[in-house]
C-alpha cells in the first residue's frame, strides 16, 4: 500500500448536497482534502457548480467543470461511494459501483487516474433504481445538477 506524505496540517471536511431537480433527489456529498487539497480547495472555490451528467456503469460523471487540476494523489482503482476528481477531463465522479469495460473481480477502477476529493454520505435504497432513475432524467434529457 502507498503511504502519502501530507504536508497540510488542517484538514478539512465540507458537507455538500449534489441536487437532482428533475427527480427530487439531494445527495450528500462530504469534501474531505486528506488526500488531494488542491483539488477540494478548488471545487470549493467553484461553487456552486452546475453541470450535466453521464453514466458509465454505476458511475456518475460529470461534463467538464471550470475546475482545473493536475493529478494531486491520483488513483487508479477507487472505493465504493467515492467521490473523485478526472484530471483528464475536469470532470467530477460519483462511484456507485463499478464502472463496465475497466473494474473487475470487485475493484472500481476510473477510466483514467482520479483525484479523491471525497465520500457519498447519503445512499439511495436501491441503488439501481436510482442511476435508472438519473439516467432516465439527467441523463437522456441533459437536465443538470448542481453541487452546492
Amino acid at each position: 500500500m502507498v503511504q502519502r506524505n501530507n504536508t497540510m496540517t488542517n484538514k478539512k471536511k465540507k458537507a455538500l448536497l449534489l441536487e437532482f431537480s428533475k427527480i427530487g433527489e439531494k445527495v450528500e456529498i462530504e469534501l474531505d482534502d486528506t488526500q488531494s487539497p488542491r483539488t477540494v480547495g478548488a471545487i470549493v472555490d467553484s461553487l456552486p457548480l452546475t453541470m450535466t451528467i453521464e453514466r458509465w456503469g454505476d458511475e456518475l460523471y460529470s461534463e467538464a467543470t471550470p475546475v482545473k487540476v493536475a493529478e494531486e494523489n491520483a488513483r487508479s482503482e477507487v472505493c465504493l461511494f467515492d467521490v473523485a476528481y478526472w484530471p483528464q477531463g475536469s470532470a467530477l465522479c460519483f462511484f456507485y459501483g463499478p464502472t463496465p469495460i475497466t473494474s473487475k473481480a470487485g475493484k472500481i477502477l476510473p477510466y483514467s487516474p482520479v483525484n479523491i476529493v471525497g465520500r457519498i454520505k447519503s445512499r439511495p435504497a436501491d441503488i439501481q433504481d436510482f442511476l435508472r432513475r438519473v439516467e432516465e432524467a439527467h441523463v437522456a434529457e441533459r437536465v443538470p445538477v448542481v453541487l452546492r
